[in-house]
Parts: structure tokens; sequence; C-alpha cells
């Protein structure tokens, strides 16, 4: 995988659509493999590998539910050296927020992640929304996007990765909504793994 690129593209596709709800928003989670089996996470059920249908660039992983619009990307970007581990996700959130033409944001929560399978490395939370044009003209109506955001600082390979859960709101959320949401997201970080480095390597 190129681990080179520059930070994202990814919630344009995001569509115009109510929060999908089991148990009040929460998501019934399933086992997927990222990056070859480089890391195991668990990702809403119903989700589907987009390079399937499309381009998908080498550093990126990219699911989606197409009938929900809510996607979940990672991507490899270079390790940002400049940057202080308590900055990271406030760094990458405002780079999502470039990269969308977000026309404004807000931050909801921030934290240290909770990520039992990444614990030799800093890991780090931010939920917030964007708010962006549904079209990518910019000439179709507004789209508030809840931003899940965390990163994992994979220092020893000269990497910062980025695991992005996306959902589009049509309606505000009630607090109990809002929190399941949450909990679906803290849910798939509980899960997430490091496998092996070695793909980073050239192993």
């Amino acid at each position: 995988r190129d681990k080179s690129s520059r930070s994202s593209r990814t919630m344009s596709s995001a569509m115009d659509t109510e929060v999908p709800e089991e148990k009040k928003g929460e998501m019934k989670l399933v086992d997927a493999e990222f990056y070859g089996g480089t890391f195991a996470l668990k990702i809403p059920e119903g989700m589907k590998d987009m390079s399937e249908v499309r381009q998908v660039p080498n550093h990126q992983e990219f699911y989606a539910d197409v009938d929900k619009g809510t996607n979940i990307v990672t991507e490899i970007n270079e390790y940002q050296s400049r940057v202080s581990d308590e900055k990271i996700n406030d760094f990458f959130f405002e780079n999502l927020a470039k990269d969308t033409s977000a026309k404004s944001t807000s931050v909801l929560k921030k934290g240290q992640a909770n990520m039992p399978g990444a614990k030799d490395y800093y890991t780090s939370y931010i939920i917030g929304d964007h708010v962006v044009n549904e079209r990518i003209d910019n000439r179709g109506p507004e789209l508030r996007v809840r931003v899940h955001m965390a990163c994992i600082r994979l220092k020893s390979v000269t990497s910062d990765m980025v695991l992005i859960f996306s959902v589009p709101l049509k309606k505000q959320l009630s607090n109990e909504e809002n929190e399941a949401l949450a909990q679906t997201f803290f849910q798939i970080l509980e899960a997430f793994t490091v496998k092996s480095l070695a793909v980073f390597k050239g192993s």
C-alpha cells in the first residue's frame, strides 16, 4: 500500500437519509479485515467494499452502505511529525473539512480512544459535524454529516492511520440517538486490531 498520500476526500458520497436505527440508533457490526489483513475491525452490517465498483486509492479502504449513506474510510497517511499527539485529530478533522469544502464544522467530543488492539500506539478520537453540500458542484442543499474520526499514530513505520465513520443526518437526533451512534463508533474502535505491520516494512 502507498503510505505517502495526503489526507482525505472521503465523505462527499454521503446521501441525504435518515440515520439507520437498530435499538434507537445502534448498528449491528460484522468482522472485516483491511489492507490485506494488516488490520482487523468491525464495520456496520450492509457496508460493501467500494473498490469493487469504483477506483479507490491504494492508501485507502472505503466501505459504504449506499442505501443508508453511511461509510467507513481508513487512510494511511504520512506521519505528521510537526503535529502533537494531542492535536492530531484536530489536524485531520480540519483537513477533511477542507477536502470536502465543508461550510462549517463543530466538535462534540474528543479524547483518547479505547483501542486494546492498538495499545502499543497513541490512539485518539474526535466526533463532530461537518455541514457540506450534498452535490459535488456545490449547487445542492446543505447536508449535515456526523463525522466520527480516530487516529492511530504508527510512528514506528512513519505513518498516521485515520479511521472515519460518517453518517449523514437528515433530522435532529435525540440524546438517545446521539449516544447510540457514538457507542457504535466506540465499538468499532474497541474491535480494531493491528495484526502485523510487515506490509509497511516490505516483508
